[in-house]
């Protein structure tokens, strides 16, 4: 197995500054896939390689924490794979039939999907992703969402479930 990257799910819409530092990135891919024209492109989500070196990195760590960016991520998937494992999770099916996106990238929205999933649910996540980083607006953290035996651990406790 090869080593891990660091990734991570940006919402261009959250902020200005966004979309410039992900073009600025030297791995970056946009969620949607194709050429996606202007003004869409800049409210885009993008999956970028979160290169500790790359002014992103820095911009999220002394501004960005707290403000609903993304989430991170770690896989041994290289950025082309892992865009096409995440985007079939982009589309959903509602109870009613009607078909929305889903933001998950957006920390707010993946925190309680997370805890709310079943092992079933949770399963596809993980295939090539060892770890899941969404911030915690109750405590100004990070949880930390790995899949062990088939049950969620956030920070290596088990999640009731």
């Amino acid at each position: 197995m090869s080593a891990q990257s660091l990734y991570a799910v940006l919402d261009t819409a959250r902020d200005e500054r966004l979309y410039d530092l992900v073009m600025a990135a030297s791995e970056h891919s946009c969620m949607f896939g194709g050429v996606v024209a202007p003004p869409l492109d800049r409210a885009a989500p993008y999956l970028v390689n979160l290169k500790s070196h790359e002014p992103l990195f820095r911009a999220w760590r002394d501004q960005g924490r707290g403000l609903a960016w993304g989430i991170m991520l770690r896989s041994h998937l290289p950025l082309g794979e892992l865009r096409l494992h995440l985007k079939h999770f982009m589309v959903v099916k509602m109870p009613d039939g009607t078909v929305a996106q889903f933001r998950f990238y957006d920390p707010r929205v993946f925190v309680p999907y997370m805890l709310s999933c079943t092992p079933e649910e949770l399963a596809p996540w993980f295939g090539g992703v060892s770890v899941f980083l969404a911030e915690s607006h109750q405590t100004g953290g990070f949880h930390e969402f790995a899949l062990e035996g088939g049950r969620l651990v956030d920070r290596a406790t088990a999640v009731i479930q």
